[in-house]
């Protein structure tokens, strides 16, 4: 058992194309810093600063009381305080209360690119080692057990790294940084030994890095070494090159050396950033400079920015009454040729289309060829579907030929989260993030949500994957009138669960489960007017969102949900009963 812990989580990003006000900002108590480098050019600025600090002293079940944790608290909020942090503080959390706290301070404040977010815990930690070799860190609320004595109750009632790493990838904010007053092992994180660079373009990079005070089974003391060296380095101490900032990497380089030297070796610090190449190219930082000084900043890049809005309103002004009448007449004549492009891709893809085959492709995956298809076909669901209705186009690419099974799931996640268990059944209840993992890790991809229509279509200018009624091509449907029958139980209580992938006939392209079995996610972001506007050629959806498409429907969805069009949304890191997945290429 290790002594004292103490957390901190920094999340910030650049600022965008939006500015508070001086008056604004002065108001609610918030000051803009704004991150110059050498040459006077602005790379970052933090728009608002907030903190949520978390201090747990006394312990309920078998743990020993923290006097020390409530002097750091106080201690640290004084320091983020001097740097224009707003802090929230909890006291003594049960496991719900701070599992709450953190999704409501993460919900309210983490959602906006360009804040700067500061979560700071102090309290037990705990260290288990797990059946597979692998060693996981634990942050202790005040109803955890000491797993000394019950570790099943320990598990149920402590934090564990893997749930802060789901917390850190739910913030839109693009840097991060996490700091552990705790010595148990970064396995979420690379190790590194970086020379602190100067402020460059590299500041408004993504970034997740992570600090902690010692290795795996090193004491850290009530009396916290990490904390106070961790002060001193926001405060000035940790700028290493005198440029007036503190960056993510020289605060680890200060924090490895004073560290160690000041608990005469029997701590040391180790830092690095996320196993993750989309999120390890950043550097957040601390500036030093008084806060009259940033405001003065503000205040000049405010000024520029309004001058700059009033004169792009009267370009456009302009722009508007000069083109207005061009614009109406060619509006006019794109609805024509498109209404006649569309009469002619329909009477070209009521006929097949040359089949997809297995003949060169990689194991497992179906040649799907590129060329024109048509979505949103089914004439009694025009508007139930965001797909704008029309003639679209995609390049030859690969789909697999089945969903991804718990077996081929398991044996590169070392993981089965699914309901319904069987080694040939889909994996289900995968986040988002899980499947888009599993696709790279075995050397694919998920696919765009256009490439799974046109997979699903088989071809054909079809509303069902398998025929234009409920029953075509032997689909094993059940009629229109009941739920779709993937795998009824012989009694009388419903539905089941899943089928074995590969159970019933596969589209015209030899794809298999296209409809129904589970929902299957793809790579797009939702978003219900972009395709109303966006290029039909080989579109990849939204730069950016909150929530993910999935298409297809599964074994509890009635019938209108096995077409071809319909989509559904939703949360990345959210688990679903019925919510699979497949891999293009």
């Amino acid at each position: 058992m290790h002594k004292h812990r103490t957390f901190i989580f920094l999340a910030a990003s650049l600022l965008a194309a939006f500015l508070v006000s001086p008056a604004v900002a002065q108001v609610r108590g918030i000051v803009p810093v704004p991150i110059k480098n050498p040459q006077g050019e602005q790379v970052l600025l933090y728009k608002e600063s907030y903190a949520l600090v978390v201090g747990v002293s006394e312990y309920e079940k078998g743990w020993p009381t923290l006097p020390g944790v409530l002097k750091d608290v106080e201690l640290v909020k004084y320091a983020l305080e001097e740097k224009d942090f707003h802090v929230i503080t909890v006291i003594n959390p049960s496991f719900d209360e701070l599992r709450n706290a953190i999704e409501k301070f993460i919900h309210r404040y983490g959602q906006q690119e360009d804040n700067r977010l500061l979560f700071y815990f102090a309290g037990h930690g705990h260290t288990l080692k797990l059946s597979y070799g692998d060693e996981m860190g634990y942050f202790v609320p005040v109803d955890a057990p000491n797993p000394n004595r019950d570790e099943s109750g320990f598990l149920a009632k402590s934090l564990n790294m893997e749930s802060i790493e789901v917390f850190a990838k739910q913030i839109q904010a693009k840097h991060a940084l996490f700091l552990f007053d705790s010595c148990f092992s970064g396995s979420i994180f690379a190790l590194s030994r970086a020379i602190p660079a100067n402020i460059s373009y590299k500041t408004s990079e993504p970034v997740r890095q992570f600090i902690t005070a010692g290795s795996a089974n090193e004491t850290v003391p009530d009396e916290s070494i990490f904390r106070d060296q961790f002060i001193r380095a926001i405060r000035g101490e940790g700028d290493s090159d005198g440029d007036g900032y503190v960056t993510g990497i020289e605060l680890g380089e200060f924090l490895q050396k004073t560290v160690v030297n000041y608990s005469k070796g029997s701590q040391h610090p180790q830092y690095g950033k996320i196993r993750n190449p989309n999120l390890d190219k950043g550097d957040f930082v601390f500036s030093l400079f008084k806060k009259e000084r940033i405001e003065q900043s503000v205040d000049s890049i405010v000024e520029e920015r309004k001058q700059l809005e009033q004169d792009r309103l009267k370009l456009e002004e302009k722009r508007k009454r000069v083109v207005a009448l061009q614009l109406l007449n060619e509006e006019h004549r794109k609805l024509e040729e498109e209404k006649r492009r569309f009469k002619e891709a329909q009477d070209k893809l009521v006929r097949l289309q040359p089949p997809a085959t297995t003949s060169g492709a990689p194991k497992g995956m179906v040649r799907i060829p590129g060329g024109e298809f048509i979505v949103n076909l089914d004439p009694n669901r025009l508007g139930a579907n965001d797909l704008e209705r029309g003639t679209w186009i995609v390049d030859t690419f690969y789909m697999d030929k089945y969903e991804v099974t718990q077996a081929e799931f398991e044996n590169v996640m070392r993981d089965n989260p699914s309901v319904s268990k069987g080694e040939n059944l889909p994996v289900e209840k995968v986040t988002w993030f899980e499947a888009d993992e599993y696709c790279r890790k075995v050397g694919k991809r998920l696919p765009t949500e256009v490439e799974w229509e046109k997979a699903s279509k088989g071809g054909r200018g079809t509303i069902f994957p398998l025929g234009d009624k409920f029953g075509d091509d032997k689909a094993n449907f059940c009629d229109s009138k009941c739920q779709f029958d993937w795998k009824r139980k012989e009694s009388d209580d419903g539905f089941a669960s899943t089928a074995p992938v590969g159970s019933y006939a596969p589209n015209s392209y030899g794809l298999h489960d296209m409809a129904g079995n589970v929902w299957e996610w793809v790579a797009d972001w939702y978003d219900g007017d972009y395709y109303k506007t966006t290029s039909r050629s080989n579109s990849k959806g939204p730069s950016s969102g909150k929530l993910k498409v999935l298409r297809g429907g599964s074994w509890i969805v009635n019938s209108r949900n096995l077409l071809s069009s319909p989509r559904r949304k939703g949360l990345p890191p959210s688990r679903y009963f019925d919510s699979g997945f497949r891999c293009a290429q």
